[in-house]
């Protein structure tokens, strides 16, 4: 019934893994990320009734109901545990690919902005310390922030390989992301994030450490209340034994279910689509118009330079590039193979446009 459904190739991971040639509109709204606090408060902020009505079809599908980050039995709202699109990805894909040369083996996951919040510190020392204490890695960045030339120099500058995964809502996504992480032996990130999770459920070593950096917005209390919520997920060598349970948790493993019942959740059984088909290309379309422009008089505004007034509110072009990427379009007819290796996109900064 909405975009963010299929961001990232989500709808398609679970596709591949019913068997399914292409994805299907779902039935409701599904996580798409691992979030450290409540997904109903940030992922399903927007469609405050779905999930009112625990006997509706109309779901509200989370990763976990044992995240440390929220109690579900202190939500309003209904939802239920099916566990990660990754995680489903990589049971379907089998074995993991093997490292082509070094910098396959290192991974760097840097905390990403999007294209209405910036992400501002020291780029260039956060990439520097991880080529002092990593080696020559591959820097896997957002698409929004590979085309900002001082993040993307940073890293190039530093003797980091930079990839990226493509736009949001490339089905492909998760193909390359599978890809990258299933080769490395090793991820690092300045922040406890989702990619980390997912290196951590494919077998990695992972590191989290370095200046977490800023997004605009944001304070430092939640980054606090992230380390520590999760300590034994912040370090820079991190024990497996102790990391991995609690990774797998996070991820809702243990929530997983046979191709057959997740077909059933998600609303993919006979005319089931119909009805969320319908409404993506009807009234999600006002709905999100309606979301956007509040979001763009609530957007927090990047911090002013000593010589600039305080800004007003968010400028309209980034609004509008974010406002127009949630529009509907056709999905994919055809998907890789659970499996089949998608390469993440190389930038060389002569050449990246974003």
């Amino acid at each position: 019934m909405e975009s963010q459904n299929h961001f990232y190739g989500h709808s398609a991971a679970f596709a591949v893994y019913a068997g399914r040639p292409r994805p299907r509109h779902i039935h409701g709204l599904v996580q798409h990320g691992w979030t450290a606090v409540s997904p109903v408060q940030t992922h399903f902020r927007d469609f405050p009734k779905v999930g009112l009505d625990a006997g509706s079809r109309r779901r509200l599908l989370v990763w976990s109901h044992e995240s440390r980050a929220w109690d579900p039995r202190e939500e309003r709202h209904t939802t239920t545990p099916v566990g990660a699109q990754f995680a489903y990805l990589a049971r379907a894909a089998g074995p993991t690919p093997k490292p082509r040369d070094e910098r396959d083996e290192v991974v760097l996951m840097p905390v990403h902005g999007i294209q209405t919040q910036r992400v501002r510190g020291d780029h260039a020392g956060l990439a520097r310390l991880w080529r002092e204490q990593e080696g020559p890695a591959t820097a896997c960045l957002y698409a929004a922030d590979a085309a900002d030339p001082d993040i993307l120099g940073a890293y190039t500058g530093a003797g980091h390989r930079v990839v990226v995964l493509g736009e949001r809502m490339d089905a492909e996504f998760l193909w390359r992301l599978w890809t990258m992480l299933g080769r490395a032996r090793r991820v690092v990130s300045n922040r406890l994030s989702t990619p980390v999770l997912y290196g951590g459920h494919l077998g990695a070593d992972l590191g989290v450490y370095g200046d977490a950096l800023r997004i605009d917005g944001e304070s430092d209390a939640m980054n606090q209340r992230v380390r520590q919520t999760w300590p034994e997920l912040h370090g820079q060598h991190l024990d497996p034994a102790t990391a991995g349970p609690v990774v797998d948790r996070e991820l809702g493993v243990q929530h997983l279910l046979p191709p057959g019942e997740l077909e059933r959740l998600l609303g993919w059984r006979g005319l089931g689509p119909a009805i969320p088909a319908t409404e993506f290309w009807t009234t999600s379309v006002v709905s999100r118009a309606v979301i956007n422009l509040r979001r763009r008089a609530d957007a927090p505004a990047a911090p002013p330079a000593a010589t600039e007034e305080a800004p007003t509110g968010l400028a309209f072009g980034p609004w509008l590039r974010a406002a127009m990427s949630y529009l509907p379009r056709p999905l994919p007819r055809t998907l890789p193979a659970a499996g089949q290796l998608v390469e993440p996109i190389e930038v060389r900064p002569a050449a990246w446009a974003g």
